[in-house]
């Protein structure tokens, strides 16, 4: 069966996707075409497409619902043709739409954007459908979109949206008094927004059937290139964003001293760990001329390029103001003064802290202009103090008023500064690490070095947050000045106060103590040490932090010529130390809170618990090292 419909759909598709597509009049019985669609009108069977390859850069879903769609409008006009060669309206009409189909075919490649085709689109509808006027519509949160073969007002687009929205999926309104007929087609989408087609004002009265399924056709095809248009646009901002975030980091990281400097009695340790979206935050120390040391901490307001540039430009100017002599004071004064247009303008600001450091005389001065809270452990009064802010932050007024605080470390004490990443992470139920947490750590890990202080900070941060990501970036820079007899060495660690953490204890003790040759006395007296300081933690977790979810066990091991310590700190209930006996037991008549504490006094050789004001108990025991050879 020849008809000219028919040839130039095969003549069109050819030329569109470089394959042919067949026809035969009866369905092939053994062929295995790689697709094919039966042709039916009114019950009967007129024929068959098939293809035997897929069109490139043509899915197998794509190539079978534009087949089915051909094979639709070729069964309508082959149907016609087949029942009265005399109608020849009706094929002509169903070869304008195998018209529109070709023009669709090729306005609707995969990577066509359809605001660029929908005006030619909709002036094809309307010649296609013989209607007074077409539109395709789309709206979002951004506004309305739309194109019309004629002019079309805005608010006349809105009541088609609300036709469409009222009737479902389509609308098919016969004309009225004052109003045109009306064929609307909801276009369906996965991605977010909405569009219909709008047929107005059929030529012939109203609108048939085989035009709702025509345009229904159409409308998922353009809902397909609509879905395939919005994810790419969100791939590519992803893809940009990534790349900002990418940039933004390798700026941060190249503010970051690829080595500190560490002068007789003086240790220094840093760290910056981004969040999902970089921040401004920053640290530097420079060595003066005077054999001073300059540090500076700082964060800048915002994420991304813009925050990691306005670093750049803060950190330069507070180094560069450090370097020719001013002091802390003087060099955040000067550095607003120069920053402030910039920083005015863009509506932003920044926080620094500025601290020089004598190594040899231990004097401190510093200041800050609204950076966040900054601690320093005293071990003259073991505890720490705080080092507040002495200004507003860079970039709120013109001239900045500041002073200076001064000191006088000893030997022992620890500089903690950082961002506010560290004291405002959050867990899952909203609570922040705060200046307590940060103190927490402090109590267990400050005979430390300042390298492991850094790492237990960051672990406390992480077992606070568990699961909940850091919305911030974390930086933490650690002065460590110098104490008489270290250990040989140390293990802080902070452990979520759960049973389950229990098994970690063998592995931080055997970062501190692990002999080359493990004897069997060795191995003993190991394992006596693991049951012992693994049942004092499961003592905290069960009884001093009953009903206390969400807390942590700061503890530190340390290792000496002739001796193993460890302590821990906890915010828990106290312990009343009369409960439990200290010579030999019947376990049958021990209380319940005091069940497992028995074997810390007949394994360690010291164990002491004093209660900390407000609200810390801390654990001190000691074990003998046994020989080892």
């Amino acid at each position: 069966m020849t008809a000219s419909p028919l040839a130039d759909l095969l003549r069109a598709w050819r030329a569109l996707t470089g394959v042919e597509l067949h026809y035969a009049e009866t369905p092939a019985a053994s062929a295995a075409p790689a697709l094919s669609v039966a042709l039916t009108h009114d019950g009967e069977t007129v024929g068959a497409l098939s293809l035997n390859e897929l069109p490139p850069n043509f899915s197998t879903e794509q190539a079978r619902r534009w087949l089915e769609l051909c094979g639709q409008l070729l069964a309508a006009a082959l149907g016609e043709r087949r029942v009265a060669d005399g109608l020849a309206g009706e094929v002509t009409l169903a070869w304008n739409q195998l018209t529109f189909l070709y023009e669709v075919l090729k306005i609707n490649t995969p990577l066509s954007d359809p605001w660029e085709n929908a005006e030619k689109l909709s002036r094809l509808a309307s010649q296609v459908f013989l209607c007074r006027n077409a539109v395709i519509a789309f709206s979002d949160e951004r506004g309305l979109m739309y194109r019309a073969a004629k002019p079309l007002d805005a608010a006349e687009v809105q009541s088609y949206f609300y036709t469409v929205a009222r009737a479902g999926t389509v609308a098919l309104l016969p004309a009225r008094e004052g109003a045109p007929s009306f064929l609307g087609v909801r276009v369906p989408l996965t991605t977010a927004g909405r569009a219909i087609i709008g047929l107005i004002d059929s030529e012939r009265g109203a609108f048939k059937a085989g035009d709702r399924q025509l345009a229904e056709s159409l409308a998922e095809q353009i809902g397909t290139v609509m879905d395939n248009l919005t994810l790419q646009r969100e791939l590519t901002a992803s893809l940009r964003m990534k790349h900002e975030l990418e940039i933004a980091a390798e700026i941060q990281a190249s503010l970051l001293p690829t080595h500190l400097p560490q002068p007789p009695g003086i240790e220094l340790a840093g760290s910056v760990m981004p969040a999902a979206q970089v921040g401004g935050d920053f640290y530097d120390v420079v060595e003066l001329d005077d054999g001073a040391l300059g540090v500076l901490v700082g964060d800048v307001a915002g994420k991304g390029i813009p925050a990691a540039m306005f670093t750049t430009l803060v950190r330069t100017e507070l180094r560069g103001q450090l370097l020719a002599r001013s002091t802390p004071g003087l060099a955040l004064q000067r550095t607003n003064t120069a920053l402030h247009p910039d920083l005015d303008r863009l509506e932003t600001f920044a926080t620094a802290l500025a601290l020089r450091l004598n190594p040899r005389t231990r004097e401190v001065t510093y200041a800050s202009a609204g950076h966040t809270t900054s601690l320093r452990w005293q071990v003259a009064m073991h505890a720490p103090s705080q080092l507040q802010s002495t200004a507003l932050p860079l970039g709120v007024l013109p001239e900045l008023k500041t002073s200076e605080r001064f000191f006088t470390a000893r030997p022992g004490d620890v500089i903690v500064l950082y961002s506010d990443g560290v004291t405002e992470a959050e867990n899952a139920a909203g609570k922040v690490f705060g200046l307590e947490g940060l103190a927490d750590v402090l109590f267990a890990a400050h005979p430390a070095p300042a390298g492991a202080i850094v790492q237990a900070i960051l672990d406390g941060v992480a077992a606070h947050r568990r699961t909940q990501a850091s919305r911030d970036d974390v930086t933490v820079l650690v002065i460590k000045l110098g104490q008489p007899n270290p250990a040989q060495a140390y293990r802080p660690f902070v452990l979520p106060a759960e049973l389950s953490q229990l098994p970690r204890l063998d592995e931080l003790l055997a970062d501190v103590f692990d002999p080359p040759v493990m004897t069997p006395s060795l191995e003993t007296w190991r394992h006596e040490v693991v049951l012992a300081v693994t049942e004092l933690a499961s003592n905290i977790i069960r009884h001093a932090y009953a009903d206390m979810p969400g807390s942590r066990l700061h503890g530190l091991f340390a290792l000496y010529d002739e001796w193993l310590t460890m302590d821990t700190i906890d915010n828990g209930h106290p312990f009343d130390a009369a409960l439990t006996p200290h010579g030999p037991v019947d376990p049958q008549t021990l209380p319940e809170r005091g069940l497992g504490l028995p074997i810390l006094y007949s394994v360690m050789n010291t164990v002491q618990y004093r209660r900390l004001p407000p609200n810390r108990s801390h654990w001190h025991l000691e074990r003998r090292l046994p020989p080892l050879a």
